[in-house]
């Protein structure tokens, strides 16, 4: 009996927790409080915007972590609240099966289906997990590692555009993935950005005359040749490696950027 009475209590406190994190303000709404619900999730949502805006405006780190860290800490109270409240309203506010099980359902719908959801989110902008294959990029990476292409690096798919946008261009020697002419997923070193005039020496990138002194990551060394090439406005010139030697130079457009390449482990 007395462990009956108990799981009732804990489930009056899980039920408007997981509520919670479906969707912010939710856990409230099934207490019947409407008003600090939607003032809840109107916060929520702004801190949502500021986190995009972080990706494209130059702050300090100090600032980065007030702004997206008060609201962090503004929804870990809210869970607080819900266990306070749950005292004070268990024994006052009953909710039909069928209103809970429509919460529920807003809930899950909220994640699924609205871009400004962090699971909607994370899955438009979610990395792409590959097999290297081949050693273009040894020691650095080698035949067979699992990698990721991290979207998140470059550019971003957010909920108020019908495509992605940019928020920084790769730099010169990144590692990125990106799809080639023939449509298949390929990995390559950037060799050259937007506008430049590019050529290569025996592995020394020369730009408007000058050799670019600063060189690859540690560990990758260039060999090969590149004929004079004008990078078109919208692109990058992109090398495919096997063992350093540069073996296709393609010019890839930005919309046919995946992302940064990132070890898994």
């Amino acid at each position: 009996m007395y462990l009956g009475k108990h799981m009732i209590r804990a489930s009056k406190h899980l039920l408007p927790w997981f509520l919670n994190l479906l969707l912010p303000g939710l856990g409230h709404m099934y207490w019947k409080e409407y008003a600090f619900a939607v003032f809840i999730y109107l916060v929520m949502l702004l801190a949502s915007v500021l986190y995009v805006a972080t990706y494209f405006i130059t702050i300090s780190g100090l600032v980065q972590t007030i702004m997206l860290g008060l609201p962090v800490l503004f929804y870990l109270f809210t869970f607080l609240d819900l266990y306070r409240t749950s005292g004070l309203k268990a024994s006052m506010v009953s909710r039909s099966r069928r209103a809970v099980w429509l919460l529920l359902a807003i809930g899950i719908l909220y994640q699924l289906v609205l871009p400004v959801s962090p699971f909607n989110f994370a899955l438009r902008n979610r990395p792409e997990i590959f097999e290297l294959e081949s050693n273009g990029f040894a020691p650095i990476y080698s035949r067979g590692d699992l990698l990721s292409a991290d979207r998140l690096a470059y550019r971003m798919d957010v909920f108020f555009l019908d495509r992605p946008i940019f928020h920084t261009l790769p730099a010169r020697y990144d590692i990125i993935r990106f799809e080639g002419a023939d449509g298949r997923r390929r990995t390559g070193i950037v060799v050259g950005r937007p506008g430049e005039d590019i050529e290569i020496v025996d592995g020394v990138i020369v730009t408007g005359g000058m050799p670019d002194l600063d060189g690859p990551p540690s560990g990758i060394f260039l060999a090969g040749n590149q004929p004079p090439t004008l990078v078109p406005q919208g692109s990058l010139l992109v090398a495919e490696l096997q063992l350093n030697s540069i073996t296709n130079v393609h010019e890839v457009p930005f919309a046919s950027l995946v992302g940064r390449v990132e070890r898994i482990f």
